[in-house]
C-alpha cells in the first residue's frame, strides 16, 4: 500500500443502488511520477460500440460519476458509448494523501490521458462544476476530438470577480473542513434524494483520512493570476471567444446559488451555440440530479443537428 494515496475498498459501494455499470480501472499512461504508477483512475464504459460517438462525463465536487445515473440510459438509448469517469480522489478513483498531488495540470492531464489512452473521438462532453472548469480548456488542444459540449453549473475560472459569492464562500467553507459531511451537503442541497442517494455520495470515504481532495480541489480553483491553471483557463477564454464546437448547450438551475443563472447566461455567450442559458427552474447547483426530467428533451435537442 502507498504511502501517498489510499485505495478505497469495493466494499464501500455494496449498498449503491440504481448504479448497475462495472468499474473500468486505469493506472498505466496517466502522465503522474514514477512514484504514483500504481494510481489507478476509476471509469465506467459502457456501449462501446455506440454509433453517435462518445459521450464522456465529467462530474465535480464532491460528486463522482454517481452523479450522471439519471442521464446515462438517455445516452445509451441513443446508441451513444457513455464514459464516465471519477476524478483523483473522488468515487471508486484513489484518494491521494499527499496535498503536493493537487494542482490544475495534473487534473486536466490526467482526464486528457485517458482521451488518449482510449482513442476517443467524436466526443461531447458533459461536464459539472469543477468538471466544467477543466473540461472547458480540454478542446484547445485538439477541438477535431470533440463534437460538442454539454455544460452545467459550471465557470471557466481566470477571474476572481466572475465568480458569485456563494461559490467564493463555498471554495472557503471546503478548504476549512477537514471532515466535510458529503451526506449532508447533498441532503440539504438536493431536497429530491433520498437516504440511500445521499449516502451514496459518501459511501467513497472511510474515513476523513480519505477526504483530502474534498480540501484541496477546492483550494486550486485559478482565480488569480497566481494560480496554477490561471493562464490555461485565459487562453481557453480566447478560444471559445473564437471557435466553437458544432453544438453546445448550457444549463444551468434555477435555485443555484454557487453558479447563479445570470452567471451560467455569461458564460453561454462566450461559449453555446445558441447563447441561451437552459434553465431547470426546480433545481440548484446539482442539476444532474434532475435529469430524469429534462434528459429526454435534452437527448433531442443534442442529436438534432
Amino acid at each position: 500500500m502507498s504511502n501517498l494515496f489510499i485505495q478505497t475498498p469495493e466494499s464501500c459501494f455494496d449498498k449503491i443502488e440504481d448504479f448497475p455499470y462495472i468499474a473500468n480501472f486505469m493506472k498505466e499512461s496517466l502522465g503522474l511520477s514514477e512514484e504514483y504508477k500504481n494510481f489507478k483512475i476509476a471509469y465506467i464504459d459502457e456501449n462501446k460500440k455506440g454509433k453517435k460517438g462518445v459521450l464522456l462525463m465529467i462530474h465535480g465536487h464532491p460528486t463522482w460519476s454517481y452523479l450522471w445515473r439519471h442521464l446515462i440510459p438517455f445516452g445509451l438509448k441513443n446508441d451513444y458509448r457513455v464514459i464516465a469517469i471519477d476524478l483523483p480522489g473522488f468515487g471508486r478513483s484513489d484518494k491521494p494523501k499527499d496535498e503536493n498531488f493537487f494542482n490544475f495540470d495534473s487534473y486536466r492531464n490526467i482526464i486528457l490521458s485517458i482521451i488518449h489512452n482510449l482513442n476517443l473521438k467524436n466526443i461531447t462532453l458533459f461536464l459539472h462544476e469543477w468538471g466544467g472548469t477543466l473540461g472547458l480548456t480540454l478542446p484547445i488542444d485538439d477541438a477535431s476530438k470533440y463534437n460538442g459540449m454539454v455544460v452545467f453549473n459550471s465557470y471557466l475560472g481566470n477571474s476572481l470577480s466572475n465568480i458569485a459569492e456563494g461559490y467564493k464562500n463555498w471554495i472557503n467553507t471546503n478548504i476549512n473542513t477537514e471532515n466535510l459531511n458529503v451526506r449532508a451537503i447533498m441532503a440539504r442541497t438536493n431536497r429530491i434524494l433520498n437516504l440511500s442517494e445521499c449516502n451514496a455520495y459518501e459511501a467513497p470515504y472511510e474515513d476523513k483520512t480519505s477526504k483530502l481532495s474534498l480540501r484541496m480541489l477546492p483550494s486550486i480553483f485559478p482565480i488569480n493570476s497566481n494560480s496554477d491553471g490561471f493562464e490555461l483557463c485565459k487562453k481557453a477564454l480566447h478560444w471559445w471567444e473564437e471557435n466553437s464546437l458544432n453544438k453546445v448547450l448550457v444549463i444551468g438551475g434555477g435555485r443555484d446559488p454557487l453558479v447563479p443563472v445570470e452567471k451560467m447566461k455569461s458564460l453561454s455567450k462566450i461559449i453555446s451555440t445558441d447563447e441561451q442559458t437552459h434553465v431547470i427552474n426546480n433545481a440548484g447547483h446539482f442539476v444532474p440530479e434532475w435529469g430524469m426530467e429534462f434528459g429526454e428533451e435534452l437527448f433531442e435537442q443534442l442529436v438534432d443537428e
